[in-house]
Parts: C-alpha cells; sequence; structure tokens
C-alpha cells in the first residue's frame, strides 16, 4: 500500500464516523429505541471499519502526512466512541450539552 491509497483509505474511514456521527445526532433526544440502536450499529460499524484501516497501513506508507491523518482519524473515532458508549447506557442528554456540536476535524 501506498502513502496515497493510505491517506485515500483514512478520508474514507473518516468519511465513515462523520455518517455515524450525524445519525447519533438526529436521535439524540428522541424516544424511538429503534432507532437508537439503529444508530449504534452505524456508528459500531464505522467504528470497527476504521479500526481495520487503521492496522492494515504498513509502515512503508506511515509518511508524516499519513500519521497525522491517522491522529485525527482516531481522535475522532474516541469521540465518537464516547458518545456510543452514552447511547448505549441511554445517557444521551440535550444537544450541546457535553460539547457534542464540537467539530473534530483534520489538523492537517
Amino acid at each position: 500500500m501506498s502513502a496515497g491509497t493510505a491517506l485515500r483509505n483514512l478520508q474514507q474511514a473518516h468519511a465513515a464516523l462523520k455518517r455515524a456521527r450525524q445519525a447519533l445526532r438526529v436521535v439524540r433526544g428522541g424516544d424511538d429505541p429503534e432507532a437508537a440502536q439503529g444508530a449504534l450499529r452505524v456508528g459500531w460499524e464505522a467504528l470497527a471499519r476504521a479500526h481495520r484501516l487503521l492496522a492494515d497501513i504498513p509502515v512503508a506508507a506511515a509518511n508524516d502526512a499519513v500519521m497525522t491523518k491517522q491522529l485525527s482519524v482516531q481522535r475522532y473515532a474516541t469521540a465518537l466512541l464516547v458518545r456510543l458508549r452514552r447511547l448505549a447506557r441511554n445517557e444521551v442528554g440535550e444537544p450541546g450539552a457535553d460539547g457534542d456540536d464540537e467539530d473534530f476535524e483534520d489538523e492537517a
């Protein structure tokens, strides 16, 4: 895998994590357990895919740009995992109460 391919894969993983985060925003504050479980499933699948992509990057492709993007994806994945955990515990609060509207965008 080249560094370019690794960057493209990381961008795809980041986009999937963003879609999962949007699904969480839709169900936040709602009383539909099926929608919450669907969002949890989508989020978990996005996390699993992102972690597989991160693990598949060979050291030969790990240049500065790839490592920076990898840090960004991991940070975003961690933020998503915290929200998924809250959803699973039924601890979803009011919008903006926990900084959920804060964006975890790329630094690079």
